[in-house]
């Protein structure tokens, strides 16, 4: 039998969704066994970025809704580069101290080459604005964390203690990614605090009126949402640019996915350390669903 035959044979047998499964399965144990084997991080790159976690999160959260809802520049694109918002469409580097204005003119009042070029103008002023030695100008603010013990300790395990309070019902919804069965939407009661901490939720309390209510916050994009009245669903309550939900292009797995597979109680656990030895057997098993998936669009 020759290897094409053998490639069509396989392709035919094995359902394309099944393929993609195996590939992802195959993407997210490299990452795992990569991350546990690595020794390459010192305490100090491992505190600084924690630190730089932390001045990310204080300002992403000055870009409140009064100040910048309709803002086609996200403030994400500014906090990264450490922009702080001081009023409306306006804000100040915390690092050179230089002013930056991210006034827009409305859509409906100029034409759509003048609006994007405004646009690009501005995007272009994020890094041009900062004094030549200014550290955010070479140097933005990055979300590749290192989810060792220090990131897990400072910030994940905070957050899941935050979910400690009695009697409150999340009605969470189960992520697709983490769904057992294609049937199944809410979220194991047990669960909850692991899964909504490694999607950056924090849950605290905020007066509305005269009531005191329970609300989710975002540590990356600063959204809240107010808990008790509908499901909770900890992925597309997300503003659309939160790095949380970014994907590694290298192995297509997401931040938030690295976090929970450290974190989840349920996790299957290692008798022993992982080796080089799994990680190639990891490299195979990616090879082989890349293979596979080649040799099935080929027949197409």
């Amino acid at each position: 039998m020759s290897a094409d035959t053998t490639v069509t044979s396989t392709s035919e047998e094995i359902p394309i969704e099944k393929i993609r499964d195996m590939k992802r399965k195959a993407c997210e144990k490299l990452s795992a066994l990569i991350q546990a084997i690595s020794s390459t991080t010192s305490p100090k790159r491992s505190k600084a970025s924690v630190e730089s976690f932390h001045t990310y999160k204080s300002l992403v959260k000055s870009y409140k809704f009064e100040l910048w809802a309709g803002n086609e520049v996200t403030p994400r694109e500014l906090a990264v580069h450490g922009w702080e918002c001081r009023a409306r469409d306006k804000v100040q580097c915390i690092a050179c101290r230089q002013f930056l204005c991210t006034s827009l003119p409305k859509i409906t009042d100029v034409n759509m080459s003048v609006y994007n070029k405004c646009l690009r103008r501005i995007r272009d002023n994020i890094v041009n604005s900062h004094v030549l030695t200014c550290i955010y100008r070479s140097k933005p603010l990055e979300f590749k964390h290192d989810v060792d013990e220090t990131f897990l300790n400072d910030v994940v395990r905070p957050r899941i203690s935050s979910y400690n309070v009695e009697g409150l019902k999340l009605n969470m919804i189960i992520p697709d990614a983490l769904a057992w069965t294609k049937l199944e939407s809410k979220c194991p009661q047990s669960l909850e605090p692991y899964i909504g901490a490694s999607l950056g939720w924090s849950l605290g309390t905020e007066k509305l009126g005269s009531k005191t209510q329970y609300v989710a916050v975002c540590d990356y994009c600063a959204r809240d949402y107010v808990l008790g009245y509908t499901p909770f669903d900890p992925v597309k309550t997300h503003q659309r640019w939160c790095p949380v939900l970014d994907v590694n292009p290298d192995d297509n797995v997401a931040l938030w996915q690295l976090i929970y597979n450290r974190v989840s109680p349920v996790k299957k656990q290692r008798i022993t350390p992982a080796t080089t030895r799994d990680v190639e057997s990891a490299k195979r098993a990616l090879d082989h669903s890349l293979s596979v998936v080649s040799g099935d669009m080929s027949t197409l």
